[in-house]
Order: C-alpha cells, then sequence, then structure tokens
C-alpha cells in the first residue's frame, strides 16, 4: 500500500469499485467499512421514505470525484456566477423583492 494514500484521507466518490456515482465506495473507504452495508442503509432509507434517494443524490453533488479538485455543485454555482442570464436572473428576483417590500 503508497504511504501517500494512507495518509490522504478525504471523503471522494471513488471510480473503482461504483455502482452508479461512486458514493458509496468513496463512502465505505473514507469510514473504513464495506460499501456494500452503505448500499444497504440507503436501501432501507429509501424503501421507508424515499429519504435514500435524496441523500445519494446530495451527496452526489457534494462530494468530489477523485482526482477533481472541486465537486460538481461547487462547479454549477462557480458557471452559474460568471453566467451573464444567471447574473440577469438574480438582479430582476432582487429589484422585484426590493419593489415588493417598499410596497408593504
Amino acid at each position: 500500500m503508497d504511504m501517500e494514500k494512507s495518509t490522504d484521507r478525504r471523503l471522494r466518490r471513488t471510480r473503482d469499485g461504483r455502482m452508479i456515482a461512486g458514493v458509496c465506495s468513496g463512502a465505505g473507504r473514507y469510514l473504513g467499512v464495506d460499501p456494500n452495508i452503505l448500499r444497504v442503509g440507503l436501501a432501507v432509507f429509501t424503501v421507508f421514505g424515499g429519504a435514500g434517494v435524496l441523500l445519494y443524490a446530495i451527496a452526489w453533488l457534494l462530494i468530489p470525484e477523485e482526482g477533481a479538485p472541486t465537486s460538481l455543485a461547487e462547479d454549477l454555482i462557480k458557471k452559474g456566477q460568471e453566467s451573464p442570464a444567471v447574473q440577469d436572473a438574480v438582479q430582476k428576483a432582487k429589484d422585484s423583492l426590493n419593489k415588493t417590500r417598499t410596497r408593504t
């Protein structure tokens, strides 16, 4: 085992051992547990209330993939901040909110 890998203990979605996006395999590696235990847990949460799917989707967005400097959510936010259309929509929403506040 490479010393660099054993000291690098960051939560990342993995490429190897993944079934969908590598969330459970990455969390399993980080926590030192079998990823199948996490998969079963998510399946139970999904069957009893649907929370497993939501948790998985949130983790997919927030946990960066191996080798990636940022998560999908960070990339989306950055692209949105750089987009003139998004900036215009945000400004219009702020203006509308300010007009509503001044009327009351």
